[in-house]
């Protein structure tokens, strides 16, 4: 959803996800901790970014929750 609007670096790091990578298994792989207890979200941001970049993409992603928040509740 949030590709389709131009907005690229972003993932959701859930919980309860392992995943076997050489042998070694990573509970809640892609989180930054193992035991972290909620699903987030990360985006990317590049060095140089200007206020009005940042202040669109958020934007964007509230457009897309707000988008999401009415699906949900039908």
């Amino acid at each position: 959803m949030l590709w389709a609007r131009c907005v690229s670096g972003t993932r959701v790091a859930g919980t309860g996800r392992a995943q076997n990578v050489a042998g070694i298994t990573f509970q809640n792989y892609g989180a930054h901790h193992d035991t972290y207890p909620h699903t987030y979200l990360t985006a990317a941001a590049a060095i140089g970014g200007s206020r009005r970049e940042v202040d669109e993409f958020c934007a964007r992603l509230l457009r897309c929750y707000k988008e999401m928040s009415r699906k949900s509740s039908k």
